[in-house]
C-alpha cells in the first residue's frame, strides 16, 4: 500500500471512529471526565512498550483508549477552562494543515499558508478598531508566547539597545494588573527582566486595573531610575473576566513612552465581534486574541497583532540568517523578492504551524455570522447564569447560601456555594473549603467537569466560563442543583 492509499484508509476509518466519540460525547450518560489516576492511566495506555515492529491496524485500541480516558469537551457539561470542543470545519482545518505538513518560516515552504495568515491577521486587526493600514500579525503557539514576543518587540522597539547589549542592572519595568495572567511574569522571567521588576498594579472592586495606580507607580519607578517600558492591559481577565480601561491606559502609557500591549486572548472576541467590550483607536501598540477560546477553533490558534507592523518584529528579533531567508531566485539568475513575505525572521523560533489555516477555513465555512452568534450566546448564558445565582441568595429556604462574586463583564461567571453546615453571614475560609470539596466530587463523579478560583484576599469560589454554544439553560440548572445536591450530600444536609 503507497502512502496515498494508506493515508486514505486511515482516513476513512478515523472519520467513523471520531464522529462515533464526537457524537457518544454528546450524550449524557457518558463520563465528562476522564481518567484521572495516573499510574492506571499509563498502564491502560501501555506507555511502557514500543514496538519493534508496528502494531497496523490496531493502532485503533489505541485511539479508542485515548478517547475513553480524555476529557470530553464535546459535551455541554465541560465547564471547566477557557475553551470547549472545537466546531467540526475547525477539525477540518486542522486536518488540512497536518496533511499539508508545510512550514510557514518561509513563503516558498507555505505560499497559501501565508498569505492566509497575512489577510486573517489584516481581517483581525480591522475588527479590533484600534489599528491603522500598517497592522499586521502572526500566529504562535498560545497566548503566552504571543505575549512574550509582544513584550520583546516593545522591549527591543522602546529600548534598541537591549537587542545587542542585554538588559543591564535591571532598569527596565514591566506594569500589569494584579488580575493578569501570568504569562506576563514568566515573559520577564525568561527574557531577564526579573520577577522583581514586574509592577502588578491594583484593581478596583470590578477587578479593572486602575489607572491612577499606575501612573502613580510608573512614576515611582522613574524616580528610581528605572524605564517604563512596557504596559499590559487585559481585556477578559483569567479569573473574573474583567476588561481594563484601555484608553485610560493607553493615555498613562503614552506619558511615560512605554509600550501599551493589550492580552485580549480570551476577552478579544466580545470587542471583534461584539460590543460588550471596546478598544480605543489609538494607543495600543499591539494585542493578543486566542480563537482557540471563545470562537471554537481548534487548540491552539493564537494571533498577535502589531500597530506597527511586521517590519516592527523583524527589526526587533530579525538576524536575516542567509542560509534560510534569502528569497529565491528566478529563471534568468535574478533575486526574487520573497524575504518580505517570510514569517519567520520576525519571530523567535524557526518552525511554525500555519494555524492561521484553521480559521480561515472556519471562516469561510460558517461566516462572520456565526461567530457573533457564538459571542452573543456565550453572553446570554453568563447573564443568564449570574441571574439563577441571584436568585437563588434571596432564597432561605435552600441547603446552603449562594452569592455572586462579581457581575459578569464577559463570559465568565464566578460564585459560592456554602452548605448550610459551614455557611457563615459571609464568604470565609469554610466557604473556600466548601467550593473546593464539592467541586472535587462532581469532577470524580464524571457528572459535570466544573472548576474553581480564587482572586485576592477572597476565599475560593467556583468560576464557570460559558464557551460552548451547546450549553443551554437547562445546563446552566443542572448544574447548579447538582451543586447544591453535592454540598447536601458531603455535609449531611437533608
Amino acid at each position: 500500500m503507497d502512502a496515498a492509499d494508506e493515508l486514505q484508509a486511515l482516513l476513512s476509518e478515523a472519520a467513523r471512529v471520531f464522529g462515533d466519540y464526537a457524537r457518544q460525547s454528546q450524550q449524557g450518560s457518558r463520563p465528562i471526565a476522564g481518567q484521572s489516576d495516573a499510574a492506571q492511566l499509563r498502564a491502560r495506555l501501555n506507555l511502557d512498550e514500543f514496538p519493534e515492529s508496528g502494531i497496523g491496524t490496531r493502532i485503533w485500541d489505541d485511539v479508542q483508549a485515548v478517547c475513553q480516558t480524555a476529557a470530553t469537551t464535546w459535551s455541554e457539561r465541560f465547564l471547566y477552562k477557557l475553551y470547549a470542543a472545537p466546531a467540526p470545519a475547525g477539525v477540518l482545518g486542522e486536518l488540512l494543515v497536518a496533511v499539508l505538513n508545510n512550514n510557514a518560516h518561509v513563503f516558498r515552504a507555505a505560499p497559501g499558508g501565508t498569505l492566509i495568515e497575512q489577510a486573517v491577521a489584516r481581517e483581525l486587526a480591522r475588527r479590533a478598531g484600534c489599528f491603522d493600514e500598517r497592522a499586521a500579525g502572526l500566529t504562535f503557539p498560545g497566548g503566552s508566547y504571543a505575549n512574550m514576543h509582544a513584550m520583546v518587540v516593545a522591549r527591543n522597539h522602546v529600548c534598541p539597545e537591549t537587542r545587542r547589549a542585554g538588559s543591564q542592572g535591571g532598569g527596565l519595568a514591566v506594569f500589569t494588573s494584579a488580575h493578569a495572567h501570568y504569562s506576563i511574569d514568566k515573559a520577564a522571567m525568561a527574557m531577564g527582566v526579573g520577577l522583581d521588576n514586574v509592577v502588578h498594579v491594583p484593581v478596583d472592586a470590578h477587578g479593572r486595573m486602575d489607572a491612577a495606580q499606575l501612573r502613580r507607580l510608573m512614576q515611582g519607578a522613574v524616580a528610581r531610575g528605572c524605564t517604563p517600558f512596557f504596559v499590559n492591559a487585559t481585556v477578559g481577565t483569567t479569573v473574573l473576566g474583567a476588561c481594563d480601561p484601555v484608553a485610560e491606559l493607553a493615555r498613562v502609557s503614552a506619558e511615560f513612552g512605554a509600550w501599551l500591549h493589550v492580552d485580549a486572548s480570551w476577552g478579544g472576541p466580545l470587542a471583534l465581534f461584539a460590543d460588550v467590550f471596546a478598544l480605543p483607536a489609538r494607543g495600543v501598540d499591539s494585542l493578543t486574541v486566542n480563537p482557540h477560546k471563545l470562537l471554537g477553533v481548534p487548540l491552539q490558534c493564537s494571533f498577535l497583532l502589531v500597530r506597527e507592523g511586521l517590519g516592527a518584529m523583524r527589526r526587533a528579533l530579525g538576524l536575516g540568517a542567509q542560509y534560510l531567508f534569502h528569497g529565491d531566485v528566478d529563471e534568468c539568475g535574478g533575486a526574487e523578492s520573497l524575504v518580505g513575505e517570510d514569517a519567520g525572521d520576525a519571530t523567535l523560533g524557526c518552525g511554525r504551524r500555519p494555524d492561521a489555516i484553521k480559521f480561515w477555513l472556519m471562516w469561510r465555512y460558517y461566516g462572520t455570522r456565526y461567530f457573533e452568534a457564538r459571542v452573543a450566546h456565550a453572553r446570554r448564558m453568563a447573564l443568564a447564569l449570574a441571574a439563577r445565582v441571584r436568585e437563588r441568595q434571596q432564597q432561605t429556604r435552600r441547603a446552603g447560601r449562594w452569592r455572586l462574586v462579581a457581575e459578569p463583564a464577559g463570559t465568565c461567571v464566578c460564585f459560592w456555594f456554602a452548605p448550610r453546615a459551614v455557611a457563615g453571614p459571609e464568604p470565609d475560609a469554610q466557604w473556600g473549603a466548601a467550593t473546593r470539596r464539592v467541586c472535587a466530587r462532581i469532577n470524580a463523579s464524571g457528572a459535570m467537569l466544573l472548576d474553581y478560583a480564587a482572586a485576592d484576599a477572597r476565599p475560593d469560589f467556583f468560576r464557570i466560563p460559558l464557551n460552548s454554544p451547546a450549553v443551554s439553560e437547562q445546563t446552566l440548572d443542572q448544574m447548579l442543583d447538582l451543586i447544591e445536591r453535592t454540598g447536601a450530600e458531603l455535609y449531611e444536609l437533608e
